[in-house]
């Protein structure tokens, strides 16, 4: 069973059982997702975000990791705004992705977030940014399940 097939299997489970939101774990072989879910229906997912880590790396060149942003920003495509590599961090070894263009509602201005991190850690998120106050923070994320199963496949894709 794939990862995406072992999350999927998660949220139906979740699903089924009527059981409180939490967050899920699944792995498979140096792959690794938590997804901490605030709700979970047939149709999709509620989420503060998720990590996903590639367990069996030793420390990414910054290179290697501007590779897998460029990776990631070519083949996830389907989202409310496609991903681009914004910056890349030589003291930090992070590359940063970001929404190509930030959805805007209410004088805010919505976005999707990626870290990648020199040990193969993924951290994907929402942010608002409110353009009076001037502030940014991370929201929920929702997925239908059909694209949760194929983000994870591509990030799985992308990671190898």
């Amino acid at each position: 069973m794939s990862l995406s097939q072992k999350i999927a299997a998660e949220v139906a489970d979740l699903v089924q059982s009527s059981a409180p939101p939490r967050a899920i774990t699944a792995e498979d072989g140096p792959h690794r997702i938590v997804v901490p879910l605030g709700l979970a229906t047939p149709v999709g997912i509620d989420c503060q975000g998720f990590d996903f880590a590639v367990t069996d790396r030793a420390t990414l060149p910054l290179d290697d990791l501007k590779a897998w942003g460029q990776r990631l920003s070519a083949r996830i495509t389907y989202l409310m705004e496609p991903l681009s590599v914004l910056e890349a961090d030589p003291v930090h070894g992070e590359v940063v992705l970001r929404s190509q263009a930030p959805s805007l509602k209410n004088g805010r201005r919505s976005y999707y977030e990626v870290h990648l991190g020199q040990s193969g850690a993924l951290r994907f998120d929402r942010v608002v940014f409110d353009d009076t106050t001037r502030l940014r923070r991370k929201v929920s994320c929702q997925f239908t399940n059909e694209v949760l199963e194929r983000l994870v496949d591509d990030l799985v894709a992308t990671a190898a």
